[in-house]
């Protein structure tokens, strides 16, 4: 039974990831830009409720904590996306660090609720098989790089249920 259920979600993300054109290097790029770009867009839609309501950036954060803690996970986003970007090749070397990477991702993404990167980090861990296998390992800046992120990331869903409750 587990079997035929493995099977038949595997057959339905090579459909997807088929149809669409996506390989491993594609789902990094994507990722990568969701990652710079997303931050950005956030950063404007700040700025123009500043501009609307007569306060200033300053004043929204210090009065509405959930606004800090977003601007926490974007600055983490921006700068994760903007090195992905820079050192792609990094990432690709072997399957064992794109695993990594996208693993780390998808659990901290889905704390955050950034649900687009947590499908393309599912949709890249399953397309990882086509990677290499090689007796190396991760290596430690992609190491540092992932947890820490995904360690802010944590926080920050921290700092957000600490709020809520």
């Amino acid at each position: 039974m587990w079997a035929i259920s493995k099977r038949k979600v595997g057959n339905f993300i090579d459909r997807i990831t088929e149809s669409m054109h996506l390989d491993t290097k594609k789902i990094l790029t994507w990722y990568s830009y969701v990652l710079f770009i997303a931050p950005l867009l956030f950063w404007a839609m700040i700025a123009l409720r500043s501009s609307a309501s007569g306060q200033s950036i300053r004043m929204m954060i210090m009065k509405q904590p959930m606004i800090a803690i977003s601007t926490i996970v974007a600055i983490v986003d921006f700068i994760l996306g903007y090195y992905m970007l820079l050192n792609h090749k990094q990432f690709l070397i072997n399957r064992q660090t794109y695993r990594f990477l996208m693993g780390s991702q998808m659990i901290a993404q889905l704390f955050v609720g950034n649900l687009l990167c947590v499908v393309l980090a599912i949709l890249g861990f399953y397309r990882a098989k086509a990677l290499k296998k090689t007796q190396d390992g991760v290596s430690r800046v992609i190491i540092a790089i992932s947890l820490t992120a995904a360690g802010l990331l944590l926080a920050s869903f921290m700092l957000i249920l600490l709020l809520e409750f």
